[in-house]
């Protein structure tokens, strides 16, 4: 990278059309619903980000290949129909929260031993929560080293069912990783939230991806969900949403500079909460 950057004021007003890379977030949610479902999906206008490849390669090592083309935003995941093929899996997941989170709680379903780590960073990211929401459904899931953050150890034998508690005001990826196991449990998922549950937008992103793939899910206004199992998610052909959080920043210029800026892709019915912005800016 140079060294500096000019930067060049606007002296009009804009008119122009921007399609940010796909959302990080619905990538990951569709790469694991796909790889649950039976059959093989494909999934357009993906996100190549770092966060996407240890996903990606996660779910290689568990079993599941997911093919890449065209540099990545189209993926084809050969699903396994809610099993995990591999027997024993040491999985890498960089700094990826949602990966380590999601794939601890898909490596469950399994009948072998896995274990799941990161970066330095990633030892210091708590995932205690999950692990003892998982617990309350029958896996055998443990922090290595006993402190409630990774390496975590999976010994799995499939996901009984039941009820479980997740607190409401940690991240949301916690619930989303079960939600999206629960339906390959050998019987019905309760799931009760303690509290007020934070990140709404991102729960409903993920019933919305689930829903895509064939399975619903029961909700009493996001503080319980109920999810029958065992259940088949369906393969498809899923369009992944450009990330909003990006568009913001073409959104903001229009609004600025004056003039005109579509971006393609999203609209006022987006999965993501960030759309939200263009509320603010009217």
């Amino acid at each position: 990278m140079n060294e500096s950057l000019e930067i060049k004021p606007v002296t009009g007003t804009i008119r122009s059309h921007a399609r940010p890379p796909g959302s990080k977030s619905i990538t990951n949610r569709a790469l694991v619903c796909a790889a649950l479902a039976d059959g093989v999906s494909t999934l357009t206008g993906a996100l190549d980000s770092e966060d996407t490849r240890v996903m990606i390669d996660g779910l290689g090592r568990l079993g599941i290949e997911v093919e890449s083309r065209d540099s990545g935003r189209v993926l084809v995941v050969h699903g396994a129909g809610g099993e995990i093929p591999a027997l024993e899996a040491d999985l890498f997941c960089g700094n990826s929260g949602t990966t380590i989170r999601f794939l601890t709680a898909m490596a469950t379903l399994g009948h072998g031993s896995f274990r799941l780590d990161g970066v330095e960073r990633m030892r210091q990211r708590p995932i205690g929560d999950l692990l003892t929401a998982l617990g309350g459904l029958g896996a055998n899931a443990a922090s290595e080293n006993g402190d409630k953050c990774p390496p975590v150890i999976v010994h799995a034998n499939g996901l009984s069912g039941g009820t479980a508690k997740i607190r409401g005001d940690i991240s949301s990826q916690y619930l989303s990783g079960v939600l999206m196991t629960a339906p390959c449990a050998r019987s019905t998922v309760e799931l009760v939230i303690e509290g007020t549950l934070v990140s709404q937008p991102y729960v409903r992103m993920t019933l919305e991806v689930m829903k895509s793939f064939g399975v619903h899910v029961e909700t009493d206004k996001l503080q319980r969900f109920e999810i029958e199992a065992p259940q088949k998610y369906r393969a498809c052909e899923y369009a992944i949403e450009p990330d909003a959080s990006a568009a913001i920043y073409f959104w903001a210029a229009a609004a600025m500079c004056g003039g005109e800026v579509t971006v393609e892709g999203l609209s006022t019915s987006s999965l993501q909460g960030d759309v939200a912005f263009v509320d603010c800016l009217e």
